[in-house]
Protein backbone atom coordinates (compact mmCIF):
# COMPACT_ATOMS: atom_id res chain seq x y z
CA UNK A 1 0.00 0.00 0.00
CA UNK A 2 1.55 3.32 -1.14
CA UNK A 3 1.15 6.71 0.47
CA UNK A 4 1.04 9.93 -1.26
CA UNK A 5 0.85 13.90 -0.76
CA UNK A 6 -0.99 16.03 -3.63
CA UNK A 7 1.00 19.72 -4.66
CA UNK A 8 -1.70 22.09 -6.16
CA UNK A 9 -2.33 26.49 -5.58
CA UNK A 10 -5.02 25.33 -3.49
CA UNK A 11 -5.10 26.81 0.01
CA UNK A 12 -2.07 28.54 -0.32
CA UNK A 13 -2.25 32.19 1.00
CA UNK A 14 -2.03 33.57 -2.65
CA UNK A 15 -4.73 31.50 -3.79
CA UNK A 16 -6.49 34.39 -5.67
CA UNK A 17 -2.76 35.22 -7.86
CA UNK A 18 -2.37 31.85 -8.11
CA UNK A 19 -5.27 31.06 -9.65
CA UNK A 20 -4.59 33.64 -11.98
CA UNK A 21 -1.58 32.38 -13.46
CA UNK A 22 -1.37 31.25 -16.92
CA UNK A 23 -1.45 27.63 -17.76
CA UNK A 24 2.01 27.16 -18.30
CA UNK A 25 3.87 29.91 -15.07
CA UNK A 26 1.41 27.58 -13.03
CA UNK A 27 2.45 24.22 -14.59
CA UNK A 28 6.34 25.67 -13.70
CA UNK A 29 5.18 26.89 -9.90
CA UNK A 30 3.73 23.11 -9.24
CA UNK A 31 6.69 21.79 -10.67
CA UNK A 32 9.01 23.35 -8.82
CA UNK A 33 6.95 22.78 -5.53
CA UNK A 34 6.67 19.11 -5.97
CA UNK A 35 10.27 18.90 -6.63
CA UNK A 36 10.77 20.36 -3.08
CA UNK A 37 8.50 18.22 -1.54
CA UNK A 38 9.97 15.50 -3.26
CA UNK A 39 13.48 16.16 -1.94
CA UNK A 40 12.22 16.47 1.41
CA UNK A 41 10.37 13.16 1.21
CA UNK A 42 13.24 11.63 0.03
CA UNK A 43 15.61 12.67 2.65
CA UNK A 44 13.45 12.60 5.89
CA UNK A 45 12.66 9.33 4.92
CA UNK A 46 13.51 7.23 7.61
CA UNK A 47 16.44 4.83 6.48
CA UNK A 48 17.36 1.78 7.30
CA UNK A 49 17.98 0.08 4.73
CA UNK A 50 17.42 3.05 1.93
CA UNK A 51 14.38 1.18 -0.15
CA UNK A 52 11.54 3.51 1.22
CA UNK A 53 13.68 6.38 0.00
CA UNK A 54 14.41 4.65 -3.28
CA UNK A 55 10.76 4.19 -3.78
CA UNK A 56 8.89 7.84 -3.72
CA UNK A 57 7.91 8.91 -7.06
CA UNK A 58 7.35 12.27 -8.58
CA UNK A 59 3.96 12.72 -11.26
CA UNK A 60 2.96 16.46 -12.66
CA UNK A 61 0.45 17.19 -14.76
CA UNK A 62 -2.36 19.01 -15.54
CA UNK A 63 -1.94 21.66 -12.42
CA UNK A 64 -0.99 19.36 -10.08
CA UNK A 65 1.30 17.22 -8.70
CA UNK A 66 1.34 14.08 -6.61
CA UNK A 67 4.66 12.81 -5.00
CA UNK A 68 4.04 8.61 -3.69
CA UNK A 69 5.87 6.55 -1.55
CA UNK A 70 5.27 3.15 -3.14
CA UNK A 71 7.15 0.72 -0.23
CA UNK A 72 4.20 -1.77 0.87
CA UNK A 73 5.33 -0.47 4.19
CA UNK A 74 5.05 3.20 4.21
CA UNK A 75 1.60 3.34 5.62
CA UNK A 76 2.87 1.57 8.55
CA UNK A 77 5.79 4.15 8.73
CA UNK A 78 3.18 7.02 8.55
CA UNK A 79 0.74 6.20 10.68
CA UNK A 80 2.43 3.78 12.97
CA UNK A 81 1.55 -0.01 14.07
CA UNK A 82 -0.14 -0.94 17.67
CA UNK A 83 0.91 -3.78 19.26
CA UNK A 84 0.51 -6.89 17.98
CA UNK A 85 1.51 -10.25 17.02
CA UNK A 86 4.33 -11.99 15.04
CA UNK A 87 3.94 -15.54 13.59
CA UNK A 88 5.68 -17.21 11.19
CA UNK A 89 3.73 -17.47 7.60
CA UNK A 90 5.73 -20.08 5.66
CA UNK A 91 7.81 -21.72 8.12
CA UNK A 92 7.55 -23.03 12.12
CA UNK A 93 9.33 -20.58 13.78
CA UNK A 94 11.00 -16.92 13.31
CA UNK A 95 14.47 -16.60 12.61
CA UNK A 96 16.26 -13.23 13.55
CA UNK A 97 19.70 -11.66 15.00
CA UNK A 98 19.37 -9.97 18.43
CA UNK A 99 20.57 -6.53 19.53
CA UNK A 100 23.32 -8.42 21.17
CA UNK A 101 24.15 -10.49 17.60
CA UNK A 102 22.90 -13.95 19.15
CA UNK A 103 20.52 -15.62 16.37
CA UNK A 104 16.68 -15.94 18.53
CA UNK A 105 14.25 -18.94 17.19
CA UNK A 106 10.69 -18.24 18.32
CA UNK A 107 6.96 -19.07 17.38
CA UNK A 108 5.84 -15.57 17.97
CA UNK A 109 6.69 -12.07 18.77
CA UNK A 110 5.34 -10.07 20.92
CA UNK A 111 5.93 -6.76 19.07
CA UNK A 112 5.39 -2.94 21.11
CA UNK A 113 4.38 -1.24 17.49
CA UNK A 114 5.95 2.24 16.88
CA UNK A 115 5.11 5.44 16.46
CA UNK A 116 3.60 7.59 13.77
CA UNK A 117 6.55 9.45 11.27
CA UNK A 118 4.97 12.25 9.46
CA UNK A 119 7.69 12.47 7.55
CA UNK A 120 5.58 12.94 3.94
CA UNK A 121 3.07 15.06 5.24
CA UNK A 122 6.26 17.39 6.58
CA UNK A 123 7.98 17.45 3.56
CA UNK A 124 4.41 18.78 2.02
CA UNK A 125 4.45 21.72 4.75
CA UNK A 126 7.88 22.16 4.06
CA UNK A 127 7.35 22.80 0.03
CA UNK A 128 3.87 25.06 1.11
CA UNK A 129 6.10 27.32 3.57
CA UNK A 130 7.99 27.75 0.43
CA UNK A 131 5.60 28.70 -1.81
CA UNK A 132 5.71 32.13 -1.60
CA UNK A 133 9.31 32.29 -1.84
CA UNK A 134 9.20 30.10 -4.85
CA UNK A 135 6.89 31.72 -6.68
CA UNK A 136 8.86 35.19 -6.19
CA UNK A 137 12.06 33.23 -7.58
CA UNK A 138 9.94 32.12 -10.97
CA UNK A 139 8.01 35.46 -11.24
CA UNK A 140 12.05 36.77 -11.41
CA UNK A 141 12.77 34.90 -13.87
CA UNK A 142 9.94 35.07 -15.79
CA UNK A 143 10.17 39.35 -16.08
CA UNK A 144 13.84 39.39 -15.85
Amino acid sequence: MSFSIEVSTRGLEFEEVAEKLSGPVKQKLIERLAEIAWAQAFWNAPRKTGYLASTIVKQTGDGEAQIEALAPYTTYVVNGTRPHIIRPVNASVLAFQSASGKMVFTRLVHHPGTKPNPWMQKAAEYARNKAEETFAELWQELIG
